[in-house]
């Protein structure tokens, strides 16, 4: 994917919404990058919609945002989420207030209709202060 701005120039309070990929490199990776925590954080501290799937809930561990939360992952980060303090569930999607959260591949479809729903109502508050 071509990238069109690079972390080190993004500023949190120019996004209305976050989407967390999965797979196992990139949240690992990225959870090493302090400003990309802190990036993650900033969307929890203005309460916008944040989605993950997958391993993608690493990031919000290491946010410090998962602790009295339900949600779900890829199911090896059940226990890491449960030390967190997170409520974790087996469910296909489960949505807590700004969070999305989804655990695999083929929940893919019920996930899209999930953030698509929560991402849409982030449109229409834009357009009611536009």
């Amino acid at each position: 994917m071509k990238v069109d701005r690079e972390l080190k120039d993004a500023k949190a309070d120019e996004y209305d919404a976050l989407l967390l990929p999965g797979g196992v490199m990139n949240p690992d990776k990225l959870r090493m990058d302090q400003s990309a925590v802190a990036f993650v954080k900033k969307f929890f501290d203005a309460r916008k919609p944040v989605a993950a799937i997958r391993h993608g809930p690493q990031m919000l561990i290491e946010a410090n945002v998962v602790k009295g939360r339900k949600l779900t992952s890829w199911p090896s980060l059940k226990t890491d989420l449960k030390n967190a303090g997170a409520n974790w569930v087996d469910e296909q999607v489960v949505v807590d207030h700004n969070l999305t959260t989804s655990r695999k591949p083929e929940d893919i479809p019920a996930y899209n209709r999930a953030i698509q729903k929560q991402f849409a109502g982030v449109e229409m508050m834009a357009a009611r202060r536009g």
